[in-house]
């Protein structure tokens, strides 16, 4: 298995996606900035799944202008709690307790900040 084809395995673990890897891959290689951030706070939708506001520091700037080391940002990452069973489709739901468990993000995001195409990359070491 090829290095993309892994990544996109990892990227995708935690919940069923249904599009094809190669367009997750071009939403990483097209994203207007990719960040490096210490997770400080995740706090879950009030439903089973929705999208959970990671709050942390930019550690490591990987590409773009938009964001600094040092800055504070919250970003909406999809995510479900144990049990929920989210919609099937493209959107990668990333397991509550685990994003609260790892204290690294790295993060694809567009030229709005939002994450593209749910490219959140849970981080348990510096990367």
């Amino acid at each position: 298995m090829g290095i993309a084809a892994a990544m996109v395995a990892g990227l995708s673990a935690p919940a069923q996606a249904l599009l094809a890897p190669q367009y997750y891959e071009q939403a990483r290689n097209e994203a207007a900035s990719v960040i490096v951030i210490a997770v400080r706070a995740v706090t879950p939708p009030d439903a089973g799944f929705g999208s959970c506001r990671v709050a942390g520091r930019v550690q490591a700037v990987e590409r773009g202008a938009t964001y600094a080391v040092g800055q504070d940002v919250s970003l909406a990452v999809p995510c479900r709690k144990a049990g929920a069973q989210p919609p099937v489709g493209g959107t990668i739901y990333q397991d509550v307790d685990a994003l609260r468990a790892t204290p690294f993000g790295r993060a694809y995001l567009d030229a709005q900040g939002a994450l593209a195409l749910s490219q959140y990359e849970q981080l348990k070491t510096w990367p």
